[in-house]
């Protein structure tokens, strides 16, 4: 059976809004969202981080340098979460100094996400290139007052 549309009849007691179409309202567009990159290999942190910024962001996850790399070059990215302690070839602070040797990227808001708390690995994480710094564990509320210090909402 195929559908089919017809416009109410006058005598339903519906009818169609008068004068020129572009009196009637139509949604607005919503502002594209920005996206925030995750740079985790901590599969559990990975989808707390998710959980946690896809409200107010989009939300891009990597796992490693190579997929966070290629994820910068495919996807409009404006902010990097980035875990100091990457496992495989390359960690967070070499990724940080490859991000920052591109034109790119070069100013793209870098923040720290480490377990390492003390004040040298801060230094370091902001010598490397990175905008800030926070320690995990972090208060939510911390890191999303952080985050929209870089990009806003």
């Amino acid at each position: 059976m195929m559908n089919t549309f017809s416009p109410p009849d006058a005598g339903d007691g519906m009818s169609l809004p008068e004068g020129p179409a572009s009196t009637i309202p139509t949604p607005k567009h919503e502002e594209r969202r920005k996206t925030v990159l995750v740079v985790e290999d901590d599969i559990q942190s990975q989808q707390y981080m998710k959980i946690l910024l896809s409200k107010n962001y989009g939300v891009e996850v990597s796992s490693s340098a190579k997929d966070a790399w290629e994820k910068l070059k495919s996807v409009a990215i404006n902010l990097v979460l980035m875990d100091i302690s990457l496992h495989g070839d390359i960690d967070g602070l070499q990724l940080t100094r490859i991000i920052r040797d591109s034109d790119a990227h070069a100013e793209l808001p870098i923040i720290a996400l480490t377990a390492h708390a003390f004040p040298a690995d801060r230094q370091k994480s902001i010598d490397a290139g990175c905008t800030d710094y926070i320690s995990k564990p972090f208060q939510r509320d911390q890191l999303l007052r952080l985050i929209e210090k870089y990009i806003g909402r």
